[in-house]
């Protein structure tokens, strides 16, 4: 069983105790996250010739949004279930493409960019998780001392 103590608020970026709502890194990411999220929004409602165009590829600039956003999702809200930030995303992502059809968009290049959003997305979530799977393993050093423990 993991023992875990108050450390008290720790304003450093990688320091080991609890950094506040109110520090100006939560607000910074959460700042970011609005901006990110809005300037999605947008990018969709605006006229193909004013948004600009970074990559060459409209799937490209669709995984690097999403990906960019979900990130600074992630950062934002620190204590949200990640199923919860995932789900929001999709279906922020399906109701933003879906509204092309209002404008008579074929389905199939709407679905396609879609799955680019889901892959950034993705994309974004694999290190949290791959962190979070790493973490349920007991490091070396602890390992070594259960077993010292069990041997006396």
């Amino acid at each position: 069983m993991t023992q875990t103590r108050d450390l008290g608020d720790d304003r450093t970026l990688f320091g080991g105790g609890r950094y506040p709502d109110t520090g100006p890194l939560a607000i910074l990411a959460r700042l970011a996250f609005i901006g990110a999220v809005l300037a999605i929004v947008v990018a969709v409602f605006l006229p193909r010739w004013m948004v600009p165009q970074f990559v060459r590829s409209h799937y490209l600039e669709h995984f690097a949004a999403f990906y960019v956003a979900t990130l600074f999702g992630l950062a934002a809200m620190p204590r949200a279930r990640l199923h919860r930030i995932g789900s929001a995303f999709v279906i922020f992502g399906v109701i933003l493409e879906s509204t092309h059809l209002f404008a008579g968009a074929p389905p199939g290049p709407l679905v396609e960019k879609a799955v680019a959003d889901v892959g950034g997305m993705a994309a974004a979530f694999a290190p949290v998780l791959v962190e979070r799977f790493r973490r349920r393993f007991p490091t070396r050093s602890a390992e070594a001392n259960r077993d010292l423990g069990d041997a006396s």
